[in-house]
């Protein structure tokens, strides 16, 4: 009895480690290795074949605002999360598409939105909120975080359905007037669906 506990706990351990690497396998799978057969959208199109429907990867963070969330929190919740850093173009850009939605499901309470940086919370406040705004909940200093992401690049949007697991992930976005209104146009869809 005694040897089956202990091949459970092994088990139960194995496959939380392997929970907490399959998004970085993704990535490491579908852009870091060298495939001369694939160009960059179809190794893109792999890596969201990848991630969809794999659950997220478990984590504490703490945001500015100093409120704790951990990943078991969210469960039965729909989250938007958003991967970016202060000097990344495609992440300013969109910034008006992402408070719009924050704005537009705020009456959705099992809906919420996080982003993540591994900029510093003195970074943030002086040198982004100064020129910036983002609604959304911030969450300083992740990188530990974004790893378990895989470092998928910047911006990169995660839309996580109430199991836990990812529903649609994309990487990058466009730096023209057109990111004003591209990250909200792609996402309200995926929203309404998991709300409805």
């Amino acid at each position: 009895m005694k040897k089956q506990l202990m091949l459970l706990a092994c088990l139960g351990f194995s496959f939380s480690i392997y929970c907490q690497n399959v998004l970085q396998d993704c990535v490491q799978n579908n852009f870091m290795k060298e495939d001369s057969t694939k160009n960059h959208a179809d190794r893109f199109m792999a890596w969201i074949d990848c991630v969809n429907e794999k659950e997220i990867p478990s984590f504490s963070v703490k945001t500015l605002k100093d409120e704790k969330i951990k990943s078991k929190d969210l469960e039965g919740k729909i989250v938007v999360i958003n991967l970016w850093f202060i000097d990344c173009l495609p992440c300013i850009k969109e910034l008006p598409a992402l408070n719009r939605l924050v704005r537009e499901y705020a009456k959705h309470k099992d809906v919420m939105f996080l982003s993540m940086t591994w900029e510093s919370k003195e970074r943030i406040e002086k040198d982004f909120f100064s020129k910036y705004k983002l609604d959304f909940k911030v969450v300083p200093d992740a990188m530990k975080v974004i790893d378990l992401f895989g470092k998928p690049g910047y911006p990169a949007t995660f839309v996580v359905g109430r199991d836990g697991h990812i529903k649609n992930a994309w990487l990058g976005g466009p730096i023209d007037d057109s990111a004003e209104t591209e990250a909200y146009n792609r996402i309200k869809p995926i929203l309404d669906g998991l709300l409805n």
